[in-house]
């Protein structure tokens, strides 16, 4: 019985890994990512900049347009934009965006070059 448990045990968690997609980015301060591109949301993020206690991004949606007045009766829709500043956490990333499966964390690394930051995007079908 404990034999039967465990092989499905194994089995559950290698599909768990098979449909979880993880991609380690060196992304340039000021670069945008698409997420798309990995298999996330429409959604671009901008890593505006990274010091020794916080990390300030912008995150353009544009899957959750808005409405934005003219000066007459007419109007057009834009991106929702925002702009964030998250704490560095002491140990281990932090999160900058999560939509449904899709995750993006700064991961703080001493071998990464100047003027750029690590972004891991973890993406689960």
């Amino acid at each position: 019985m404990k034999q039967i448990f465990r092989a499905i045990s194994i089995g559950a968690f290698l599909t768990s890994s098979v449909l979880a997609q993880q991609t380690t980015l060196d992304v340039e301060i000021g670069q945008r990512v698409k997420l798309q591109n990995s298999g996330g949301p429409n959604v671009e993020l901008i890593i505006n900049g990274v010091d020794q206690f916080d990390i300030s991004v912008t995150i353009i949606d544009y899957e959750h347009m808005r409405f934005v007045r003219t000066n007459g009766n007419y109007g057009y829709r834009q991106p929702g934009i925002t702009n964030k500043q998250f704490k560095i956490a002491d140990r281990g990333p932090t999160r900058l965006f999560h939509r449904g499966g899709c995750s993006v964390y700064y991961v703080p690394s001493m071998d990464t070059r100047m003027n750029h930051a690590k972004l891991e995007v973890k993406v689960e079908h």
